[in-house]
């Protein structure tokens, strides 16, 4: 199995027990860590363009420097009201687990030849369509029973992921490159 596949799916595990114990306050804790994310570099960003003292700042300089105001906004904005994302956010993980589903359910189908009864490896990617339809269906629920759900599924996605590139990794040793 690769390095790569068993750490992303280790981490999928990680976050999904972090969904699931700290489904109250999870999302908001994403939503600001994103926004951190926006804030920092762009205000590294915009520091070294006034770091470097000019007479005169460049087209380039100020196309920078209006990008970074931006990023600082959106960032500030994230930080300090994580509330207004937290919807999109669901979302946008609840697409992401649908179109991972899609992607086990490919694996699997690629493998019917190689491990027989492998219909039962579609059990989990088959839920965690169902799960991840649900929350597409029903935004507006309770985040914290959203979050709680797709923490489980991403349990489950990253065990199932496990599984399936160890069977992959036993069945065909081309694969494994």
């Amino acid at each position: 199995m690769k390095l790569n596949n068993v750490l992303r799916s280790f981490a999928t595990v990680l976050i999904g027990i972090l969904l699931i114990v700290m489904k109250d306050s999870a999302i908001h804790l994403l939503v600001r860590i994103v926004g951190v994310a926006f804030f920092v570099p762009a205000l590294v960003s915009a520091s070294g363009i006034f770091i470097n003292k000019r007479d005169r700042l460049s087209a380039r300089d100020m196309m920078f420097l209006a990008l970074d105001v931006c990023c600082l906004a959106f960032g500030l904005w994230l930080i300090i009201s994580p509330g207004m994302l937290v919807g999109l956010l669901v979302v946008l993980l609840a697409l992401a687990l649908f179109s991972f589903s899609l992607f086990q359910l490919y694996r699997v189908y690629f493998m019917r030849n190689l491990v027989q009864g492998l219909w039962r490896y579609a059990i989990v990617p088959l839920a965690l369509v169902v799960v991840s339809v649900i929350v597409l269906a029903l935004p507006g629920q309770t985040v914290s029973f959203l979050t709680m759900m797709i923490g489980i599924a991403a349990v489950l996605s990253g065990l199932s992921d496990i599984v399936i590139s160890l069977i992959v990794d036993k069945n065909d040793p081309q694969l494994r490159k």
